[in-house]
């Protein structure tokens, strides 16, 4: 993967859309490195089909401001934000609504590990049904993922966000689109 973290969201936003892991109708990828947040752009699925340019991605410094990047912060950037706020060990998020996963998004059930690939995520748990891009959700992931904080440090986990899709955190970028990926092979 490239070393320049604008190019990184860029990939794997591409990644994402062309393996059905989101779709136009949203989705949203965050990297920090060296106290910056490297956030893809509002619309990216929906205006851009995910063929983003670096110089789209927003730029956040360490108070949260923008100050760079020609597009418009995504509607889930709450999320994120109080993601790397809470969770010092995460410098990957990914928000996505992948083909198999949002049936049980839909369903509201937890998808179990179906292979020795995905035992180390336990049981993908679901966040209970909040409002998309509101405090309350940034409120209820934090909380979902807080009893889970020691094992940031070893590796990503995910959430299903009922009656909307998943989130995925890593270490890096990389390691939350492992998680992506790997939990909608679960599912499928």
């Amino acid at each position: 993967m490239p070393t320049d973290p604008r190019q990184q969201v860029v990939e794997i936003g591409r990644l994402m859309y062309q393996r059905f892991l989101t779709n136009s109708a949203g989705g949203n990828v965050s990297h920090r490195v060296d106290g910056y947040i490297y956030m893809s752009p509002r619309y990216a699925g929906s205006k851009y089909q995910w063929n983003l340019r670096p110089e789209q991605v927003v730029v956040l410094d360490g108070q949260h401001q923008v100050i760079a990047g020609e597009g418009a912060l995504s509607r889930e950037s709450a999320m994120h934000l109080a993601i790397y706020e809470a969770f010092p060990e995460v410098n990957g998020v990914i928000h996505a609504h992948p083909k198999y996963v949002n049936v049980f998004a839909a369903l509201g059930r937890p998808i179990v590990p179906t292979s020795s690939y995905t035992e180390k995520f336990g049981e993908i748990p679901v966040v209970r049904p909040v409002p998309a891009h509101s405090p309350e959700l940034a409120e209820a992931v934090v909380a979902t993922l807080a009893p889970r904080q020691r094992e940031l440090s070893q590796h990503g986990l995910g959430l299903i966000l009922a009656w909307h899709g998943v989130v995925t955190v890593g270490r890096d970028l990389n390691d939350a689109f492992d998680v992506l990926e790997r939990i909608e092979w679960s599912a499928h």
